[in-house]
């Protein structure tokens, strides 16, 4: 019987730190193109009745995005970049997409709680 040799790759027996932070910024982009998707479909006419004082859906929408939910995305990749640093270095998880997307779900889905509720 032969014995195979002594692994020595144990201690860097992690998910690599590039690959998943291409994968949670990939979930970031998803949202930003869903956003822009969902923009165009809103209409970009104005109300015959309301004169200049009113916004069309578009722009309402779009002013929505800047002032809300581009600040409460940048508060969530925040909290995304500290949860992939402390998942890449505290666990032994192998898989990169799957770090990556665990550091992302989270913050994204609170985010999307947090702004649809205002």
């Amino acid at each position: 019987m032969t014995l195979s040799a002594p692994r020595t790759d144990l201690a860097n027996d992690k998910a690599d730190a590039r690959s998943s932070f291409l994968v949670l910024i990939s979930w970031y982009g998803a949202v930003v193109v869903t956003f822009g998707l969902f923009l165009g479909t809103l209409s970009d006419s104005v109300p015959a009745d309301c004169g200049e004082v009113c916004d069309s859906e578009r722009s309402d929408m779009l002013m929505f995005g800047l002032y809300v939910a581009l600040p409460a995305m940048f508060l969530a990749l925040l909290v995304s970049l500290v949860t992939l640093a402390v998942l890449i270095s505290r666990t032994r998880i192998h898989s990169s997409a799957l770090v990556g997307t665990l550091s992302a779900v989270l913050p994204l889905v609170m985010c999307g709680l947090l702004t649809t509720s205002l």
